[in-house]
């Protein structure tokens, strides 16, 4: 929509843009590629003196963050950003456990910025993305909360680095893509350091020893139906545990949220919850029948994913092999002898 003076109304919500899964760094050329923030992402909107920054899933997360708000109403521009919201530990490295803590005081956080979608009248979402971190970069400059996302050509020494440093993982972006709300394509593409995903938390079993439970029962969205995928037992810090416990037992149910049947409980008895909690995982691989090998790692809730949109992810490297060998099998069409080729 365009105001009366002529140039582009702010947009009043935007859908992130959503990378592809992929198991290592694909050797594609027009690649940009970025450390990938293990922090929440946040779209900012800067209008004047109003300032408002939404989750992924359209929570209304400012007032979690004063610093990063202040900062941005700072600017001498109106704007929409995308990035993530990050807390540093003491080497520098970004801290997922002390995010999740942050109490809007004393712990140092930032806004690692990453795109810039909307400045001063101008929807920039249709422009390539290389001239859109140019503008970014510039807008940013030395900002002390507000930080720009380097961008860097090669991906694989990126990829050598992250992994040295153990952080999160790497994006890759191309060069010349446009910013398509919502979208999930290879021209945004993400590849971890280890496997880590989002699941929603489904049940939980009883521990027979002292602990608060055995663990958690999880999965994810297909098709609108909610799949058990595995469980988790380990990663649960013992003074949290009873807390944890005690939001499971608010969404108790007396019917599996699942539609299939969950396996490897070993006796344990099993509760059931509504599927509103989503938390992060880390887990060692896949079976062949879609679920996890051995019980995952919990690595936290996230508050600010919808557990509606959290489906299982395959590497698309992975599937690529399966989509050409039914490319090769299938039937070829007969040509009309008649068309001109």
């Amino acid at each position: 929509m365009k105001r009366k003076d002529g140039k582009d109304t702010m947009p009043r919500r935007i859908s992130p843009m959503l990378c592809t899964l992929m198991k290592e760094v694909p050797g594609w050329e027009g690649y940009l590629y970025e450390i990938k923030w293990d922090g929440y992402r946040i779209i900012a909107y800067k209008d004047g003196p109003k300032v408002r920054m939404d989750s992924r899933g359209g929570l209304n997360y400012t007032s979690k963050y004063p610093p990063v708000a202040e900062a941005l109403q700072a600017l001498k521009h109106d704007v929409v950003l995308d990035g993530e919201v990050v807390v540093l530990n003491d080497r520098g490295q970004p801290d997922f456990d002390a995010l999740q803590k942050y109490n809007g005081h004393n712990t140092p956080i930032y806004y690692y910025v990453f795109d810039l979608l909307w400045l001063d009248g101008n929807d920039l979402r249709g422009m390539p993305l290389h001239a859109r971190k140019e503008l970014l970069q510039m807008l940013l400059k030395e900002n002390e909360v507000l930080h720009f996302s380097d961008s860097f050509d090669n991906g694989h020494a990126l990829y050598g680095e992250v992994l040295k440093l153990n952080l999160e993982g790497v994006v890759g972006k191309r060069r010349d893509s446009l910013y398509v709300e919502g979208s999930r394509t290879e021209d945004w593409i993400k590849v971890p350091t280890r496997k880590r995903q989002e699941f929603v938390i489904g049940g939980w079993a009883e521990s027979d020893k002292s602990r608060a439970f055995k663990s958690l029962l999880f999965g994810a969205y297909k098709e609108g139906k909610l799949e058990w995928i595995g469980r988790s037992g380990g990663g649960y810090k013992e003074k949290e545990m009873p807390a944890i416990l005690q939001k499971l037992k608010a969404l108790e149910t007396a019917q599996s949220p699942f539609v299939n049947k969950v396996l490897d409980t070993k006796g344990a008895v099993t509760h059931w919850v509504q599927p509103t909690l989503v938390a992060n995982f880390e887990f060692a691989t896949w079976t062949k029948s879609g679920r996890i090998r051995k019980p995952a790692t919990f690595l936290g809730f996230r508050y600010d994913k919808d557990p509606k949109e959290v489906v299982r992810e395959v590497p698309e490297d992975e599937r690529q092999p399966l989509d050409e060998i039914k490319t090769a099998t299938k039937p070829r069409r007969k040509q009309n002898k008649n068309c001109s080729t």
